[in-house]
């Protein structure tokens, strides 16, 4: 995304884009940051002229970026649920939305092991294939969000389940039997 400066007009386009679009919009990595000051300058803009139109603009700024940052936790959140499911991570999280989106995928993950796999009575060893490998595979992230490899030929791991199905279907792999 090109530098922008933070104008009301720009904090309003970022405000109607997170609230079309289902996924997380693009937005400049330091946009809180310099939506923050500019804020801070309307505010003593205000202040200084003692003007109901600048004091009426510093609310509206306001609720335009409560309302950006309400709707980006929300689908953060989202994102987290289906991170923790699938593994799959969102686009377009800006640094400070990095640590609180894997906060809450590491809290959705203990949950659900905690009380799902209870429930269903699985264990570990239920999720995981033991394979020989017919190529070499470079190292990858598994399913479960752990790193793996790098393989040889003729090495033998146990892997998520998923990964192994996969690494079958494209000919990297065969089941192996302990």
């Amino acid at each position: 995304m090109p530098e922008e400066p933070i104008t009301f007009e720009f904090i309003r386009k970022v405000q109607r884009d997170e609230q079309r679009e289902p996924k997380l919009s693009k937005i400049p990595e330091d946009f809180y940051k310099k939506a923050k000051d500019y804020l801070e300058q309307k505010r003593k803009l205000s202040e200084k002229q003692r003007d109901r139109a600048a004091s009426l603009e510093v609310k509206n700024v306001e609720m335009l970026l409560e309302d950006v940052y309400n709707r980006r936790e929300t689908k953060i959140i989202n994102h987290a649920i289906i991170a923790a499911r699938t593994g799959i991570p969102p686009q377009n999280l800006i640094e400070e939305e990095k640590e609180f989106f894997e906060s809450a995928v590491n809290m959705l993950r203990t949950q659900r092991e905690m009380v799902l796999n209870k429930l269903l009575k699985k264990t570990k060893e239920e999720d995981f294939e033991s394979v020989e490998f017919i190529e070499d595979v470079e190292d990858f992230i598994g399913a479960d969000m752990k790193s793996y490899g790098p393989f040889k030929k003729g090495d033998v791991a146990d892997i998520p389940k998923d990964n192994a199905k996969l690494l079958k279907k494209v000919g990297k792999v065969k089941s192996y039997k302990k």
